[in-house]
């Protein structure tokens, strides 16, 4: 099982939210950072199973914790249309 971590200690804004996605994950440069293009990136990324694990939640910036509850929400998504991939909060 491939492990990819994702951890937004520091994010202080949506550039460094998606730099951390972007960089993990391995995206193309001119890869949209928005919910809609992560949601359609990720739900083909992956044949094999692959664990996300993700950190680093409660050191975000607090304007910006709602909108990692909807980037979670895209993972959910993409799980339950791909259940090889799977996710863990830690804190």
């Amino acid at each position: 099982m491939e492990k990819i971590i994702l951890d937004f200690t520091g994010a202080k804004n949506w550039l460094d939210i998606y730099g951390v996605m972007k960089k993990a994950f391995n995206f193309p440069y001119k890869w949209g950072n928005n919910l809609d293009a992560l949601f359609d990136a990720m739900r083909y990324y992956w044949d094999e199973d692959t664990c996300l694990v993700i950190k680093g939640l409660d050191k975000v910036s607090s304007e910006w914790r709602p909108y990692m509850d909807d980037i979670l929400g895209v993972f959910q998504l993409v799980h339950d249309e791909s259940p090889n991939v799977t996710f863990i909060v830690e804190s």
